[in-house]
């Protein structure tokens, strides 16, 4: 019995990453994340409606969503995502194919986060590449768009 990989979206010749419109343009996700929250650390973790962020250091905030559905995950303890989170790096990303318990095989993207003292172990989490999308800019970043008042 053979198994078929879910790609719902194309992958990046350099490195394998998926790759997602970013403002009508085809961006592999890990170069774009990398630009712009690459090596920064997380200061805290907030809420806007339903969706949950991590906020870096430089003001760039990274939604967290579901790697297989892309929805808002829930975070059921703020206070200890906290405590578990800040002060982390992102140190880097990681695909996988994954085996679901159907049977049938998904790309996994992940992010890589620093350990956070000598007894701590590093953390990967796995999020939808869609975060790219809705990733968060500060006023300082190239990439943030002034929003126009209606």
């Amino acid at each position: 019995m053979t198994t078929k990989t879910t790609r719902p979206y194309p992958t990046c010749k350099r490195d394998g990453f998926p790759m997602v419109k970013v403002d009508g343009k085809l961006q592999c996700v890990a170069e774009y994340l990398d630009q712009c929250i690459g090596q920064k650390r997380v200061v805290d973790i907030i809420q806007r409606e339903e969706t949950f962020y991590y906020v870096f250091e430089d003001g760039h905030e990274l939604p967290l969503l579901c790697f297989c559905c892309g929805e808002p995950l829930v975070v059921r303890d703020i206070k200890q995502s906290h405590r578990t989170m800040r002060g982390r790096r992102l140190e880097g990303m990681v695909v996988d194919d994954i085996t679901l318990e159907d049977g049938s095989e998904m790309v996994q993207f992940g992010l890589h986060f620093s350990r956070k003292g000598l007894s701590s172990d590093a953390i990967v989490d796995t999020l939808s590449p869609l975060v790219a999308v809705h990733l968060r800019h500060p006023v300082s970043c190239p990439r943030h768009k002034k929003r126009r008042k209606r």
